[in-house]
């Protein structure tokens, strides 16, 4: 496969075709979203006992963050968090599967590894909700985080962050999507001029037919102007020349 054969001038009117269809796409899909703030808290997870090592200690406060971490997605912690006076306010569906559908979208929980912190971040579409669930969530899980682990009051988790929401929000990232946007969109034109280099499916998407000169193949627009019915007299014409005998020739 020659490389010249494939980004002639052409092929690169595609891709640069092809790129700006896909970056308008990722602009109106980013657009009509619902615009949602963010409002992150950290809390670190401290494991001590009497004559244990540093690192045994780290290594299980570790541990417990883990199980914290995947606890903020269980149904008890959920009820929990709205028993809290934070003002939450509570427009989650009744059915458990869909409630907890909209909380994994609503809350993102990550623990930083070998450090025994969580970090908690809260998307909404309201900047005080979102402020409100972190700090209910972060209030939670320091009151009542010995009922998922057996340690007793050898776990101590504070928090290291306070919750905070940014003025402007979070989701949709416009810039991100576009940069990801023009990306997908070279990679998708790239790919199309690779798969069809003489632009077949293209010239057939833009309504072209294929007319070949001289072992030629060139393209022209099907319009209703291009096709005209055939009449009687060009029916008879083209019979007789297929039939010789047709063409008043008489053996005196």
């Amino acid at each position: 496969m020659n490389p010249e054969n494939i980004f002639n001038s052409k092929n690169i009117k595609t891709i640069l075709f092809i790129t700006i269809i896909v970056v308008i796409f990722g602009l109106v899909i980013s657009f009509i979203q619902t615009p949602k703030y963010k409002s992150s808290a950290k809390l670190l997870i401290i494991f001590s006992q009497k004559d244990m090592n540093p690192y045994t200690s780290a290594q299980t406060s570790n541990y417990i963050a883990g199980i914290l971490e995947e606890v903020i997605y269980s149904d008890s912690f959920i009820d929990s968090v709205f028993k809290t006076n934070f003002d939450l306010k509570n427009d989650f569906s009744f059915s458990p599967e869909e409630k907890a559908k909209q909380w994994k979208k609503m809350v993102k929980a990550k623990l930083e590894d070998n450090k025994g912190i969580i970090t908690i971040d809260v998307y909404h579409k309201d900047k005080t909700q979102a402020n409100n669930f972190a700090q209910a969530i972060s209030y939670t899980l320091i009151t009542n985080h010995s009922l998922y682990h057996g340690s007793g009051e050898s776990v101590v988790v504070k928090m290291i962050s306070t919750p905070s929401v940014a003025e402007k929000w979070s989701e949709p990232n416009i810039g991100q999507n576009l940069l990801l946007s023009l990306i997908a969109g070279i990679f998708v034109g790239l790919t199309f001029i690779i798969i069809f280099p003489e632009q077949e499916l293209l010239n057939f998407l833009l309504g072209r037919r294929p007319v070949f000169r001289d072992e030629t193949i060139v393209f022209e627009n099907i319009s209703e102007e291009n096709i005209s019915e055939p009449n009687e007299g060009d029916s008879a014409e083209e019979e007789n020349n297929q039939n010789p005998q047709n063409k008043g020739y008489y053996n005196w």
